[in-house]
């Protein structure tokens, strides 16, 4: 079944809706409430028609439910159900930006291309920064650093220095008390340079300081109605002290619960959800690929038809529209660290199709998909620890450089949180521990600082479900491997503790279920 990684091309978020939106009313491929639906001829299954669109692109012409045969060409239109959906009630694609507007979705793109919140940059040279569109003339002519200010004081300085300096030269050779006149102006006049580059230096900080509060101040309230969106259920599978077991988290229940045993251990291996199952790839001394059907229960972990081609641990794989993406990480068979970025190809035999050679070999770095290129961030290479960032074209398969890090870093979690990646815990150069978060602007390289974690945690996982990022485990000051969990809102100003894992895990991998998929607890 298609895989669907953003809204703007797929259906909409339930959270973006005014009241739940009935499970009927769901797209089957992507999850999401429909957006221009279609339905097959015969039995009337309904998709979003991009999501349709491309399974049939890249899928079989059938039908994802009943198989029958179809093309975009005989795809219909559900008027009636069409209809519904235009009257829904919806926020704002700005809403994260501080749009309050609710508007029916027949009206939503008017209604976005004419919205006050929507990002523009600001026109001074050399400043650039995304503000709200209402707010533009407002932040170019009074609060940009680069704005273009008449400084009176330094013109009036300038203009008094100048006369004197005219008497002066015209008597220099014979009046010495104008010499000495002329010294102590100078003299004034350096403590008045250097009085005006401290002011400078003191505005820039300050500038820097309302720059920060503008990034914070566009992360919404926690009791907005954005932050209210569903979590879903976590599974956490693997890792050193429980290399072969996994277990689930229950919001519901709020606690933990153990599921069947893999049937190999896998320590610093990655995970993706694909197509409906669950795929844990590789792993310290293991080429094997564990799997589990979410649409089965009781869940059981199944052992892939065929292995990885050598032995890949502390790697990263994403998933991007249909194509798993393997990258870097430790070649056991060549007993080295790889600079290749492959297409992982789950057939028989499986295969790694190199697509791209990053300018160096890294391993326990981090990795994040968004809608048009992959983001690989830190790690280690053969002699250091990494702060550089890499932008991965898939299209192109090309690899670019980005704004580096705040400073190298190894072994840390990060989530994909819109454009940001939140990166979390790891490793510094120093091999000191860390509880530092920080959000990572991919598009400007801009850096936002989080509150930090009740724990120093590395080798640890994370993922985000609703609004809300959850950390796992890890390891802390050497060999101290961590069973606590603790969670964040986006927007909110501390971390919580949830009840702890029924096993300590560092090195293990962890996925947000789908909604759909109902477990059951013992």
């Amino acid at each position: 079944m298609a895989c669907c990684l953003t809204e703007k091309e797929y259906g909409y978020d339930d959270s973006r809706f005014e009241k739940d939106v009935d499970e009927n009313f769901h797209c089957s491929i992507c999850y999401n409430v429909l957006k221009e639906p279609r339905m097959c001829r015969n039995n009337e299954h309904v998709f979003c028609l991009s999501c349709i669109s491309e399974h049939l692109k890249v899928n079989s012409q059938t039908c994802p439910e009943c198989n029958e045969h179809l093309s975009v060409d005989t795809l219909r239109r559900p008027r009636v159900l069409n209809n519904y959906l235009s009257k829904l009630k919806i926020n704002c694609d700005h809403a994260s930006r501080g749009c309050p507007e609710l508007t029916c979705v027949e009206g939503l793109e008017t209604h976005v291309a004419n919205c006050g919140f929507a990002p523009v940059l600001c026109s001074n040279a050399e400043c650039g920064m995304e503000i709200n569109k209402r707010d533009k003339v407002y932040h170019e002519t009074e609060v940009c650093e680069y704005r273009k200010v008449k400084c009176h004081d330094c013109g009036q300085i300038q203009e008094v220095v100048g006369r004197l300096e005219g008497k002066v030269e015209a008597v220099i050779d014979s009046n010495a008390e104008v010499k000495k006149e002329i010294k102590d102006v100078k003299e004034n006049l350096s403590k008045v340079n250097k009085d005006v580059d401290e002011v400078k230096v003191m505005m820039s900080q300050m500038l820097e300081k309302f720059n920060m509060l503008e990034l914070l101040s566009k992360l919404p309230s926690p009791t907005e109605g954005i932050f209210n969106a569903p979590r879903e259920d976590i599974l956490i599978a693997g890792g050193l002290c429980a290399e072969d077991g996994a277990e689930l988290f229950s919001w519901e229940k709020n606690g933990w619960y153990q599921i069947s045993q893999m049937n190999q251990g896998h320590i610093a291996a990655s995970s993706f959800i694909y197509n409906g199952q669950l795929f844990v790839v590789g792993g310290d001394d293991t080429k094997t690929i564990g799997t589990l059907d979410l649409n089965e229960l009781p869940l059981k972990w199944v052992e892939f038809s065929d292995k990885l081609p050598y032995e890949s641990h502390d790697h990263q794989t994403v998933v991007y529209q249909q194509r798993v993406i393997h990258i870097g990480g430790y070649n056991g068979d060549e007993d080295k660290k790889s600079n290749v970025i492959s297409e992982l190809q789950l057939t028989s035999p499986c295969l790694l199709k190199e697509l791209c050679q990053m300018p160096q070999p890294r391993d326990c770095h981090g990795a994040e998909a968004f809608e048009d290129k992959v983001v690989i961030l830190g790690g280690m290479d053969d002699n250091d620890v990494l702060d550089s960032v890499l932008e991965f074209d898939p299209k192109r398969n090309e690899c670019k450089e980005l704004p580096s890090l705040p400073h190298p870093m190894h072994g840390m979690a990060t989530v994909c949180w819109r454009d940001q990646v939140v990166v979390l815990g790891g490793r510094d150069k120093d091999d000191q521990d860390l509880n530092n978060v920080f959000m990572y602007d991919c598009k400007t390289g801009k850096i936002t600082v989080l509150p930090s974690m009740l724990e120093k945690r590395y080798e640890c996982c994370a993922v985000i479900t609703g609004n809300t990022i959850v950390v796992m485990g890890g390891d802390k000051d050497d060999d101290n491997d961590l069973s606590s969990v603790e969670c964040f809102l986006m927007g909110g100003s501390t971390w919580k503790y949830l009840p702890s894992m029924n096993n300590e895990r560092s090195e293990a991998v962890a996925e947000v279920l789908p909604s759909t998929r109902k477990c059951v607890y013992v």
